[in-house]
């Protein structure tokens, strides 16, 4: 299992916007020394999900960076052909074994390249030193040295095209041209086919002061395509005093003009100096491309962490997931302000319109308090009558408790455009919990306007029926407050939008006494929203103080002058 690939999975949904914490990464990983997830890819995904993802929109986005880190195309990289108990028991293993430095591909390539130059030093010196040099103070033999002519680092290379009617070998006479000297020059073939030139030797003569001889090889041309496999020169049999180079072995290599399979090759490999030049080149050429494929393969030191994927290329996420992120693209810019001169500045969380004390205050003026259950407080009036009239006390008169019988439904716009308010709707929600001592609160969930269903969690996972949520409310004290944007902050009208309010307006009105509606954007920016239009359905109100205790009064019943 590729654990920076797993790594680099989770940062990029934390990047996404998914509540995902150390503790997740941890239960993940418990999950898998324990044998889940992995016996395959489909099952990791499996896993990952159900640890991870809270939603569907949330799903999407998750398939999508599932398949970009751990592609298919790599399954068997990431999921070795193992037993799951074998993988578990290599696991274990692993976690006894002591920490090791992790390997960085960079300082490898930097030990390859140091290690490759040092060979190309090495090879290129030991050419030079293959040839033993000959000492300045060596006496010469006055009848000289036969050596073959053109020279090089190893033998001596003569070429001949197939055209030509013989190959023309130079032999030079050096250190020495005293007296008459002969030596035979022998040719051999390292195929069984057809010869293509004499192997016939020949006695090459020098005369008294000679010092070259051209030595002519006919060549046979059989008028087919071949192979140009080098031809065997070499010296033999020397007379008259005369010596042979150490090196007295030649390369005669017979250039085909028929057309063979390497004949565009041939301007490449005249000699082997350029031939061991270019094998080496390609040998570094595919050991680079290796190491390249490693490093798009695996990650070893940490994780690359791509852009948050809203800044994503279209190509690399799907479509659905593109309409997805759209309400964030355009809260971005629907939250900018028109005023140019405006300066940016650090959002504090204490700077919000309305104050976490601000909203428990006015939480507290929404109240109806009624004495209901068994008596336990002392009405003082009543017992002081009841010792007036009997002039005694006999028992303390006791009355039921006076408490807050509102009941409060929240429901809450989450999602989309309202992103940027989500730390409001966590401080509305959690002053009305805590501070507003009510009866009951419920709070609900939905996404631009209830339809169907409503959510008791912020991430719409756990589902249930309007019908089952508001027949359940008792009418006479229960009061509902609406948090949402009303299509405010994405700007436009939504015909649909407005319809599918409008109708959930009417149906909730069956079943609460008061509705009003908070509206985090402010009233100037309504006018050609939808948010004007659902203004003109109920009593909405911006969420400033001011604001928020106008909202809390029309709870209580109380009409606004």
């Amino acid at each position: 299992m590729n654990d920076p690939a797993l790594l680099e999975l989770f940062t990029c949904l934390q990047k996404a916007g998914f509540p995902l914490g150390l503790a997740e990464y941890h239960l993940l990983l418990e999950a898998i020394n324990a044998g889940f997830g992995t016996r395959d890819r489909t099952s990791l995904a499996q896993l990952c999900s159900a640890l991870w993802v809270k939603s569907q929109r949330e799903e999407q986005i998750f398939q999508d960076y599932f398949n970009q880190i751990i592609p298919e195309r790599l399954e068997e990289e990431f999921f070795p052909k193992e037993t799951n108990s074998t993988y578990i028991e290599l696991r274990a293993n692993q976690n006894k074994q002591p920490t090791r430095k992790k390997y960085n591909i960079i300082d490898g390539i930097i030990l390859f390249l140091k290690l490759g130059f040092v060979g190309c030093v090495v090879a290129i010196a030991s050419i030079f030193f293959l040839k033993k040099p000959t000492s300045p103070n060596e006496n010469h033999s006055i009848y000289g040295t036969l050596v073959f002519d053109k020279a090089s680092f190893f033998v001596a290379q003569f070429t001949a095209n197939e055209a030509d009617k013989t190959a023309k070998i130079k032999i030079i006479r050096t250190k020495g041209n005293y007296g008459a000297v002969s030596a035979i020059l022998n040719v051999s073939e390292n195929i069984s086919e057809a010869s293509r030139v004499d192997t016939t030797p020949q006695v090459i003569q020098f005369a008294h002061g000679e010092k070259v001889k051209t030595i002519q090889i006919p060549i046979n041309n059989n008028n087919k395509a071949e192979l140009d496999f080098p031809i065997t020169l070499s010296l033999s049999d020397p007379q008259g005093g005369v010596k042979l180079d150490e090196n007295s072995v030649a390369s005669l290599t017979i250039q085909d003009d028929d057309g063979g399979i390497f004949a565009g090759l041939k301007p490449f490999f005249d000699n082997l100096e350029l031939l061991w030049f270019t094998a080496t080149c390609i040998i570094f050429m595919l050991l680079f491309w290796k190491l390249w494929k490693i490093r798009q393969t695996f990650t070893i030191d940490e994780a690359l962490i791509p852009e948050t994927y809203t800044n994503l290329s279209k190509t690399m996420l799907s479509a659905e997931v593109i309409r997805t992120m759209a309400d964030e693209i355009q809260v971005a810019k629907a939250i900018r302000q028109s005023d140019n001169q405006l300066r940016e500045f650090p959002l504090i969380v204490n700077d919000l319109p309305v104050t976490h004390r601000q909203m428990k205050q006015g939480w507290r003026y929404l109240r109806r308090f009624s004495r209901e259950g068994p008596p336990s407080e002392l009405d003082l009036a009543a017992t002081i009558q009841q010792v007036a009239q009997y002039g005694i006390l006999l028992n303390p008169v006791l009355v039921p408790r006076r408490t807050n019988r509102i009941e409060l439904l929240l429901l809450i716009d989450t999602d989309g455009s309202m992103v940027p308010f989500h730390h409001l709707c966590e401080e509305l929600v959690d002053t009305a919990l805590r501070g507003g001592r009510f009866s009951q609160v419920r709070v609900y969930y939905f996404h631009n306007c209830p339809d169907e269903y409503l959510y008791r969690d912020r991430y719409h996972l756990e589902a249930e029926p309007i019908d089952d949520c508001l027949s359940n409310l008792p009418k006479a004290r229960t009061v509902c407050l609406i948090f949402s944007d009303a299509g405010a902050a994405r700007g436009g009208l939504n015909s649909r939008r407005r319809r599918l309010t409008k109708f959930f307006l009417k149906e909730l009105g069956q079943y609460v006494r008061y509705t009003t509606w908070l509206n985090p954007v402010p009233r100037a920016r309504w006018e050609t929203t939808t948010a004007h239009d659902i203004a003109a359905l109920v009593a909405m109100f911006e969420l400033n103080r001011q604001e928020f205790y106008r909202a809390i009064d029309i709870l209580r019943g109380r009409t606004l002058r």
